[in-house]
């Protein structure tokens, strides 16, 4: 962890954008950091992490959907250790899952591809969050969909599927592979499931507008798409960002949820996926092979549930770069993003990576604003720096 502001004055213009941000913000705080050839470049914060409590070098945050490039980065190094084989199905190594389906893969399970992305009544949170109950129950009510047919973003059981088949393959959940694979490693402060000394460290997430669904079910005519994140009533919106409800709460922060409730700092996240596709301290997570493999177009067009669009396209649990969608670090590269403005993404041909995260929780479209802004800042500097 740097305990002081870097800005290397090539990148000042994203200095310039991130102080602008957190200035415009109406709540909460923010950090922003990047690397370039396994090196930081920046690394900045500001603004609240608590009322009352300045953001500082070692505030931590909830970076929900950013978990689960992290989660699948795991898993990849996984894979290209042998451990799992992306093209075997799921059954063979967690038998049960044959009662969902006996032919899908890894790879599609990944892909969001399983047909358990939500739950057809509603559960209590503490039954959510744990992680036998969640599985029994998803097995007992069976896919949404054929598995493998189409895919629809699975919000949060994403983390607890993919951790099952962690667990059936190896013994181990994949919090405990993603510390002794990646955050170790990288000497960093990342966590899927957080201890509970380090709750003090941890920012007050804070909506920055709202989060309340529409009335008019003609604006959300699919239920099962809106209960893939809240399961009804588990995790209400906008209840769970009040403090001390939901994400806001220690009961959450500390089980694992690989999909939704890693907690970490910008840093952090920008030397992960900068390890990903260039040595960075000394550690190269993936090989080349493997980043390729990781983003390769899997996905593409509408999900299940259809809708308007434009639509992410998808890898190996992974985002890429969607011409149609807001640019990110330019063609080939790839992250993930996560609930109300986070962000993790690298640049394989570029050997860049930036991170970003924010309490101040931005709904709909508008999340992406920020790392957007931050993004189109970072990319023109680095495109002058690598002149």
């Amino acid at each position: 962890m740097q305990s002081t502001h870097t800005l290397d004055p090539r990148f000042a213009n994203v200095a310039d954008t991130f102080e602008r941000i957190v200035a415009n913000d109406p709540v909460g705080g923010s950090a922003v950091a990047a690397f370039v050839d396994g090196e930081c470049v920046l690394n900045l914060w500001g603004g609240e992490a608590r009322p009352g409590r300045s953001w500082n070098a070692d505030t931590l945050t909830t970076i929900f959907s950013c978990t689960k490039g992290l989660t699948a980065i795991t898993v990849a190094i996984l894979v290209e250790r042998g451990v799992l084989d992306s093209a075997t199905p799921v059954a063979h190594y967690w038998p049960a899952f044959a009662s969902v389906s006996s032919a899908l893969t890894v790879r599609e399970l990944l892909e969001h591809k399983s047909g358990l992305s939500a739950v057809r009544h509603d559960m209590a949170l503490a039954d959510v969050i744990d992680h036998d109950t969640l599985i029994a129950t998803l097995l007992e009510q069976g896919p949404l969909w054929e598995p493998g047919t189409g895919y629809a973003y699975h919000s949060l059981t994403f983390g607890t599927v993919v951790d099952e088949l962690v667990r059936q393959a190896t013994g181990r959940p994949v919090a405990d592979w993603f510390r002794e694979l990646v955050a170790e490693p990288l000497d960093i402060d990342a966590w899927i499931g957080l201890p509970a000394a380090l709750e003090p460290r941890m920012s007050q997430l804070v909506p920055a507008g709202s989060f309340a669904l529409p009335d008019d079910p003609a604006l959300h005519p699919h239920e099962m798409e809106q209960r893939a994140g809240s399961f009804g009533t588990a995790f209400p919106v906008p209840e769970s960002f009040e403090p001390d409800r939901g994400f806001n709460s220690a009961a959450v922060r500390e089980v694992a949820l690989p999909g939704v409730n890693g907690s970490a700092g910008a840093y952090a996240l920008a030397k992960i996926w900068s390890a990903v596709v260039t040595p960075t301290d000394g550690v190269r997570l993936l090989s080349d092979d493997m980043v390729r493999f990781m983003a390769e177009t899997r996905i593409t067009g509408a999900p299940v549930w259809g809708g308007d669009g434009p639509f992410w396209d998808r890898g190996f649990g992974v985002m890429l770069e969607t011409p149609a969608l807001r640019p990110a670090l330019g063609p080939g590269s790839f992250g993930h993003d996560g609930l109300g403005g986070q962000i993790g993404w690298a640049s394989p041909s570029r050997g860049a990576s930036i991170g970003y995260v924010s309490n101040a929780l931005h709904p709909g479209a508008t999340q992406l604003d920020r790392w957007g802004e931050l993004c189109a800042a970072f990319l023109a500097s680095l495109e002058e720096a690598q002149r």
